[in-house]
């Protein structure tokens, strides 16, 4: 499926890339790249010919190549030869399986930050939480995002588990552009009551209480599944 945008034909990338002392260009290319695609700043079916995101970020082609292989590893990129390469749709299956993923690594890891807890962890997750609500008032979705990633991070750094936390990233690439495209505005202050819930159930020291919560709030995508917009269903493929 590939759909028309604002990304399609010879328009430079919305994307902008710096390029920084200690990190490889491939890297960096990769980290804009799947940022603007996790980010729907290019949307699925966008066309993303190598010529464009060298024009884009200035960088020669070897570079780019590297990254739209790692991107197509992620299940972001499909590459088709002959035909180029194209932001890849929003397979139901494949959030699924992320969905399972987060709620298996992120359930676990919880348990482990339990016994580890303290108040400037909880102090960490409740100024995330008040970050998020601020960027509801402001009507700042990106900045709501940013902070939902520090939130969950919290519980990794808490437990020791940099390792597992790289892999719950991984797996929210996708449901990440399935948020942002899918995500109900109302639904917004209940995510806040939610995190709320499981550093109150922490704090009290109740593992069990924190991991049921949490397991539930990573499980809400499915409502999200049931109730797609009929004017965004071509950019999903089930």
């Amino acid at each position: 499926m590939h759909s028309e945008s604002a990304t399609d034909g010879d328009a430079p990338l919305d994307m902008t890339l710096r390029l920084e002392r200690g990190g490889t260009v491939s890297d960096q290319v990769y980290d804009a790249l799947r940022h603007a695609i996790v980010t729907v700043r290019v949307l699925p079916g966008a066309s993303i010919s190598e010529n464009r995101i060298c024009r884009s970020l200035g960088v020669s082609r070897t570079p780019v190549r590297s990254a739209i292989v790692r991107l197509a590893e992620d299940g972001l990129i499909d590459v088709y030869p002959q035909k180029g390469s194209f932001v890849a749709p929003i397979r139901l299956a494949a959030i699924a399986e992320s969905r399972f993923i987060r709620r298996v690594l992120e359930v676990a890891v919880v348990r482990d930050a339990g016994a580890a807890w303290n108040a400037t962890h909880s102090a960490d997750a409740r100024a995330a939480i008040a970050e998020q609500a601020r960027a509801i008032a402001a009507g700042e979705s990106e900045a709501f995002f940013r902070a939902d990633e520090q939130f969950h991070h919290i519980f990794s750094r808490a437990a020791g588990h940099d390792g597992a936390w790289a892999a719950i990233v991984q797996a929210n690439s996708r449901l990440g552009r399935f948020h942002r495209l899918f995500g109900n505005k109302d639904r917004l202050p209940v995510v806040l009551q939610e995190h709320a819930s499981v550093i109150d159930a922490l704090d009290a020291g109740d593992v069990d209480l924190a991991a049921h919560r949490l397991e539930d709030h990573i499980d809400k995508v499915f409502t999200l599944i049931d109730h797609l917009p009929e004017d965004l269903r071509r950019l999903v493929e089930d």
